[in-house]
């Protein structure tokens, strides 16, 4: 069996050092992208598109929001699950097409729930 790849897009090193280790432990096979600009480049390229997209949305140089609508354009099957503490995108980032909203600060119990209910579906 493969292992699920997940793609991390976070601009903050502790979390994403977080995120890789919780993840990695579950067995989880993890990429990294730091800006919004970099997910979009990155996921262009990917041979194996990722299961599942953890997005955070504030991100220098291209936001969340705006990262996804370009891989959701790419992929309108992608899995995206927003991680962030600007809850004020929720609504629009659902509407737009990902598949769940975290708001930061959340548990690591949650993360990995709603990241496991995500890859049953």
């Amino acid at each position: 069996m493969r292992k699920c790849k997940i793609f991390i897009v976070e601009d903050e090193p502790d979390i994403i050092k977080l995120y890789r280790t919780v993840l990695k432990k579950k067995g989880y096979e993890v990429e990294i992208a730091m800006d919004g600009k970099e997910a979009v480049e990155k996921y262009m390229k990917f041979d194996e598109k990722p299961d599942l997209i953890i997005m955070d949305h504030r991100m220098p140089v291209k936001s969340g929001l705006e990262a996804a609508a370009e891989i959701l354009s790419i992929n309108k099957n992608a899995r995206i699950l927003f991680a962030s503490a600007d809850v004020s995108v929720r609504e629009k980032a659902l509407q737009m097409g990902a598949v769940g909203f975290l708001k930061k600060p959340f548990s690591l119990k949650l993360f990995l729930s709603e990241i496991e209910s995500i890859l049953d579906r």
